[in-house]
C-alpha cells in the first residue's frame, strides 16, 4: 500500500470464505518460491520431467466474500453486503517445440456473480465493466536454452528477483494486481508482463539482463469500488484521471551467485514507480478541477542475500531508490499543483524464515524506509518500519 488513499479504503473489513477445486497442479507451483528466492514464480517448463512434448493443467476456484461494515459515502456498498461471488478458471499449455525450445501460454478468466445477486447495490458503470466479466492472458512466452550457458525468454512473463514478501528493494519488474487488497495470496499478486530476458551463466555467476516496454502500473479498483484509491480525491469534488508514461521503456540488471549455505544478488534498474502518483493538479479554483495520475521515473541499486542454516533461513536486502515521488502532508497537497516532490529512499528488510514443522513455514520480516532529504511537508515520517509475520501450511492431497 504505497499511497494514503489504498490506506484509506483498506480500513474497510472485508471478511473472504473461499473454497478451491484443484483440477490439476503440480507440487512445484506451489513450492517454488520458498525454495529458491531467486528464481521465477512460474516453474520452467525446462526443468519438467514428462516426456511428452506438451501439457495442459488447470483449476477452478470459487470465492466468497462479504463486507461487514458499510465503507461510507462515496463508495457504491452502503451496507453489509455480500461484495464478491467469483468463479475464476485458470489453464496453462506447455509445448516443447525442439530440445532446446519451448513455449507456454496460460490464461485466466472471471465471472463475478455479484453484480446479479446484490441488485440493491448501485454498483458503478466502471465496476461493473472491469470486474464483472474478465478474461486475462496471462504468460505467453517462447524460451530457449542455447547450451553453452546462455538463455533467452521472450513474451509475457514473470521475472520474480529478490526476497522480501512485504516490500519491494530488489523485485520491481512486474505489476501488481490491488484489487483487493490484503485479501490475496501473496503469490497471486503479480501481473505478467511483456519482456525479454537474456540470461548468461559463467563460472559460479549468473548475469539477468530484462528489457520491458508497456508493462503499465498496477492494477487498481474501479470507481466506487470498496478499495477505490481515489476515493477521497472523488468526494472533494476533483476528476481523476490516468495518464500514461512518457517513458514506457524499462531496464533491469542482476548479478548473482550461490556460496555453500546461501545466495547472493545485486540489482540494477531504471524503471517506472508501478504505483501511481500525482503528476499535475489542474484548474483548482474552477468548477471543473482535474488532478492527473501517472507513474514516476526512478532508479534502483539494491543487493540480497540469504544463509541457510538446518531448518531456518535467514534473508536481507538492501537498496537505494532514487527519484521517489513522495505524498506531501495534508496542509501542502494542493500546494504542490506540479507534482509531488522527488526525494531518494534507502530501504532494508531483514526476515527469518522456519521450516521444521512438517507442511507449514513460518515467515518473520521487518521492513524499514528511510527518506533522505525529509522535511515537515511530506504525509509520512523520516522512517517508516513495518513488520509482517506468516504461516504458510500447505495440505496435499492425494486422490486414486
Amino acid at each position: 500500500m504505497k499511497t494514503p488513499p489504498r490506506l484509506s479504503s483498506a480500513r474497510r473489513i472485508i471478511a473472504a470464505i473461499s473454497s478451491v477445486l484443484v483440477l490439476g497442479l503440480l507440487p512445484q507451483l506451489l513450492t517454488a518460491q520458498q525454495n529458491d528466492f531467486f528464481s521465477p514464480i512460474n516453474t520452467d517448463s525446462r526443468t519438467s520431467s514428462s516426456d511428452e512434448p506438451y501439457s495442459l493443467i488447470g483449476w477452478l476456484t470459487q470465492e466468497v466474500a462479504k463486507g461487514l461494515e458499510n465503507p461510507g459515502m462515496n463508495f457504491s456498498r452502503m451496507n453489509d453486503d455480500l461484495t464478491k461471488v467469483e468463479t475464476a478458471l485458470y489453464a496453462q499449455f506447455d509445448a516443447r517445440l525442439n530440445e532446446n525450445t519451448n513455449f507456454r501460454i496460460s490464461a485466466h478468466t472471471y465471472h463475478d456473480q455479484v453484480y446479479r445477486i446484490e441488485d440493491n447495490i448501485d454498483f458503478s458503470r466502471e465496476e461493473s465493466r472491469e470486474l464483472r466479466n474478465r478474461f486475462q492472458i496471462k504468460d505467453f512466452y517462447f524460451e530457449r536454452d542455447y547450451g553453452n550457458g546462455l538463455y533467452f525468454k521472450v513474451g509475457n512473463q514473470i521475472i520474480s528477483w529478490g526476497m522480501s514478501e512485504y516490500l519491494r528493494v530488489t523485485d520491481l519488474i512486474n505489476t501488481e494486481e490491488l484489487y483487493r487488497i490484503a485479501q490475496q495470496d501473496l503469490e497471486e499478486l503479480r501481473n505478467q508482463v511483456p519482456a525479454a530476458l537474456v540470461t548468461y551463466s559463467a563460472g559460479d555467476w549468473v548475469f539477468d539482463g530484462v528489457y520491458t516496454y508497456g508493462a503499465g502500473s498496477d492494477d487498481i479498483s474501479p470507481v466506487g469500488d470498496d478499495f477505490d484509491p481515489f476515493i477521497m480525491d472523488r468526494s472533494l469534488g476533483l476528476q481523476v484521471e490516468e495518464i500514461d508514461s512518457t517513458e514506457e521503456h524499462e531496464v533491469f540488471f542482476r548479478a548473482s551467485t550461490r556460496y555453500a549455505r546461501g545466495d547472493l544478488q545485486f540489482v540494477a534498474a531504471e524503471f517506472n514507480d508501478n504505483a501511481l502518483t500525482v503528476e499535475e493538479i489542474h484548474a483548482l479554483r474552477s468548477i471543473n478541477p482535474r488532478i492527473s495520475y501517472g507513474q514516476n521515473r526512478m532508479r534502483a541499486l539494491g543487493m540480497a542475500a540469504n544463509w541457510v542454516e538446518g531448518n531456518w533461513l535467514l534473508f536481507g536486502e538492501l537498496g537505494i531508490h532514487k527519484d521517489k515521488a513522495v505524498r506531501p502532508s495534508a496542509d501542502a497537497f494542493f500546494l504542490r499543483t506540479q507534482g509531488w516532490d522527488q526525494k531518494d529512499q534507502i530501504l532494508s528488510v531483514a526476515g527469518v524464515e522456519f521450516s521444521g514443522f512438517r507442511d507449514l513455514l513460518l515467515t518473520f520480516e521487518l521492513d524499514n524506509t528511510r527518506t533522505r532529504d525529509h522535511d515537515e511537508h511530506m504525509y509520512w515520517d523520516e522512517n517508516q518500519t513495518s513488520y509482517g509475520f506468516r504461516a504458510y501450511w500447505l495440505l496435499m492431497l492425494k486422490c486414486y
